[in-house]
């Protein structure tokens, strides 16, 4: 008996020995909290169609049965309704031209929208000057303004320059998808005899190539198998960016129209091509752009390198089937109404952190 006492003493003085402490050094780990999306403008009454930032303010384009009784709002950071104003027309959306100015079009107007002091007010514009001297503005540099002739049924326009003072303008850049441009123009031949006819009259009556009246007639722009061009003009830190995703370039010019740099992009072309949204996005404050990106109604927003064209990092934001998405200070707002919810349309923001997002 003292005999069994004493082996099992030995036993557990051996496993004492055996588990003596040891200690390791583990790298430090930062846990970030994955914050829910704010809120920053939100009512039960209606929805919010659209909305642009004014100062410290927010214009929203708001509808409570439809966007044919629709109304301007003006809102502050604590989402407090300042004053309202009615549309007369049946509304689109806003518009934010070159000048700074929103702008609200509608059907058969245009609308500039005035704040003095919290009251919104609506002052009506000349549609088809407006439409045709001011929309096709984008930006300026000093005293000069970019502007094209693009025409979403049309798949080649052009960038030019307007200096203000000498009175010229100058065309720096011409966008034109060639692949698009053969089928638009093969269009013509095959119509009927009957048909040809027709669109040589309508183009020598206009002064249009009788190829692109062809392709009107035979409702190729309205179909499926066609996409209007999509090559963005932004001016960032006064170079001026050309993104043309079909010679698959991003294009750099100085405020004298030359071509300073290019460099390859291919961040248009992902392995499943739905992805693309055909959108750029820029953040005004940062000097920053991001391409918009969609699966299975989640929506990613993929940081774009201006220096080498490729994509440093992606954020992935957490609601689904958002739209009207604007980036503000490194913050991402969106409109966006949760699935089968009695709940209007609110606008929301999410902060974009790359450290959280996912590597290229």
């Amino acid at each position: 008996m003292k005999r069994f006492y004493l082996v099992s003493l030995l036993v557990i003085l051996i496993i004492n020995c055996a588990l003596g402490q040891i200690n390791y050094n583990l790298n430090s780990v930062t846990v970030y909290a994955h914050k829910a999306p704010d809120t920053v403008f939100g009512s039960w009454k209606f929805n919010v169609e659209d909305y642009e930032f004014c100062n410290d303010k927010i214009v929203l384009l708001t509808w409570a049965k439809s966007l044919e009784y629709a109304n301007v709002m003006l809102a502050d950071a604590q989402q407090n309704v300042l004053s309202s104003c009615e549309i007369p027309d049946e509304a689109e959306r806003l518009f934010k031209d070159y000048l700074g100015y929103i702008n609200v079009i509608c059907v058969n107007h245009i609308y500039r929208i005035k704040i003095s002091d919290t009251q919104i007010r609506l002052a009506s514009l000349p549609v088809k000057d407006y439409r045709n001297l001011i929309m096709p503005c984008i930006d300026t540099i000093n005293k000069d303004i970019y502007f094209s002739n693009y025409q979403k049924d049309y798949p080649q326009f052009n960038y030019y320059c307007y200096n203000t003072s000498t009175h010229t303008t100058t065309p720096f850049k011409t966008i034109t998808d060639d692949e698009a441009l053969k089928g638009y123009n093969m269009e013509y031949y095959f119509l009927k005899p009957s048909e040809k006819l027709v669109a040589i009259k309508l183009a020598d009556e206009y002064g249009v190539d009788k190829h692109r009246v062809a392709a009107i007639m035979s409702g190729l722009t309205n179909s499926v198998f066609y996409t209007p061009l999509y090559a963005p003009l932004f001016i960032l830190n006064d170079t001026v960016y050309v993104f043309d995703h079909y010679s698959n370039a991003m294009l750099k010019y100085d405020k004298y129209h030359k071509r300073v740099d290019s460099v390859q992009i291919t961040y248009h072309h992902p392995k499943n091509w739905r992805d693309w949204k055909h959108q750029l996005v820029v953040d005004k404050e940062n000097q920053e752009v991001y391409a918009e990106y969609e699966h299975d109604g989640v929506f990613y927003l993929k940081h774009i390198d201006k220096n080498t064209g490729k994509i440093v990092s992606t954020y992935k934001l957490k609601n689904k089937y958002v739209h009207q998405i604007k980036i503000v200070n490194n913050e991402v707002y969106y409109i966006y109404r949760p699935f089968e919810s009695l709940q209007q349309k609110f606008i929301y923001k999410e902060l974009i952190r790359n450290d959280c997002g996912v590597k290229g």
